[in-house]
């Protein structure tokens, strides 16, 4: 009598398979989900200092930062640029110190901005730890990035 060969694989071999693949495919989902929480963070540390640089460079030329009563979002409408003029739209008249004022990672996400002459608070929230700490609410100023809202 002549040996059976067995052709293919059986059931029990092709779930063990599929059940090893699912798992590597939720392992590569929560890694990859932690390096997008950290590049959007990334970006958001990125985006204040170049605003807080902006910021800077107008107090410079007119001893005093932009005044905006209550806390506003910036990076649109009439909050696009930060010339010699404070806030400008999309068309400065101002010497531009930053062309786009940029906006959060996600989708509608924005920096919001208060200052009067003497100091100012720039607002922005992350999303896991970064250097400034824990995950909350920050406000940056012009010497240091804190929790605190009040204008410094």
């Amino acid at each position: 009598m002549e040996a059976q060969t067995r052709k293919g694989f059986t059931l029990i071999e092709l779930l063990i398979v599929i059940a090893l693949i699912g798992f590597l495919a939720m392992i590569s989902v929560i890694v990859l989900n932690g390096a997008r929480l950290k590049q959007r963070d990334t970006k958001r540390v990125s985006d204040i200092q170049v605003i807080r640089t902006a910021l800077e460079q107008y107090w410079l030329r007119n001893a005093a930062y932009p005044s905006v009563g209550a806390l506003t979002g910036i990076g649109s409408g009439s909050y696009s640029t930060i010339t010699s003029n404070g806030f400008e739209g999309t068309v400065p008249t101002g010497e531009v110190f930053l062309q786009k004022v940029p906006v959060g990672p996600k989708a509608s996400e924005v920096y919001s901005y208060k200052g009067d002459a003497t100091g100012y608070s720039l607002q922005f929230t992350t999303e896991g730890t970064t250097i400034y700490g824990v995950p909350t609410t920050y406000y940056a100023h012009s010497e240091l990035v804190d929790t605190d809202s009040s204008n410094k």
